[in-house]
């Protein structure tokens, strides 16, 4: 019985040096990548005048990186560049942008700028693609979460004298995400009826709390009303 005692304890210890040792590897690699890998993409070169951006954010701000949800780096310069999805980083607001670099691409890493916090999320469970993802309310059973994107339109040059160049432009898209216990995800769709019927067996449910509290289901604030509700209800 002790034998098996000290077995079971060794191979416990064992455990969690080696997950201890994986996390440490995590941290090692993601501010070795952090440090030393520039951005895959800023901007597209050859644009030199567009309307709109490819970030969430032009400007750089302080956030937050975290590993397996503990804070591993704090007050990191960042801006989220939404066109090639990378999480640019510097050392320092102050910093050149010649110095920036982007942050790895890994389920274990998550980012807060701000108030607002990102995760990365690898495809599959109803995503065909990988990406960052902001967290817009997270429960024990159901989470809403946005995936930001852009739409990049190339420049016309004006065929008469009558018309008028159009420069390059970055169109904002928004697409919303029920995010399930399990790790599944369901996009919701645009229209209100559609977006009833993501909801599968609580549909009608969804349907009365909104109509009581007046609530519009197409809108963030709604949604994230409703996301909570449902959390909170016992199945």
């Amino acid at each position: 019985m002790k034998k098996k005692y000290l077995f079971t304890l060794s191979f416990l210890l064992f455990g969690i040096i080696s997950i201890n040792a994986q996390n440490r590897n995590l941290q090692l690699e993601t501010e070795r990548f952090i440090y030393t890998k520039g951005a895959k993409y800023v901007a597209p070169d050859f644009i030199f005048t567009y309307d709109g951006s490819p970030y969430n954010s032009d400007t750089f701000l302080l956030g937050n990186v975290y590993i397996n949800n503990e804070l591993t780096k704090s007050d990191v310069a960042m801006r989220y560049n939404v066109y090639s999805d990378e999480m640019e980083i510097k050392e320092s607001l102050q910093d050149d942008d010649k110095k920036i670099s982007a942050l790895i691409k890994s389920p274990d890493i998550s980012v807060v700028i701000l108030n607002e916090k990102f995760v990365y999320l690898s495809k599959g469970k109803g995503l065909e693609k990988g990406g960052y993802f902001q967290v817009i309310t997270k429960g024990k059973k159901y989470s809403l979460y946005k995936k930001l994107g852009k739409k990049y339109y190339e420049s016309k040059k004006a065929k008469t004298s009558f018309d008028r160049d159009v420069p390059a432009k970055f169109e904002d898209r928004t697409i919303y995400y029920i995010h399930f216990s399990n790790g599944g995800m369901v996009e919701l769709p645009d229209s209100k009826k559609k977006i009833y019927k993501a909801f599968g067996e609580s549909e009608e449910d969804v349907k009365n709390y909104c109509k009581e509290r007046k609530i519009d289901i197409t809108k963030e604030k709604g949604l994230k009303r409703v996301i909570i509700y449902l959390d909170t209800q016992k199945n």
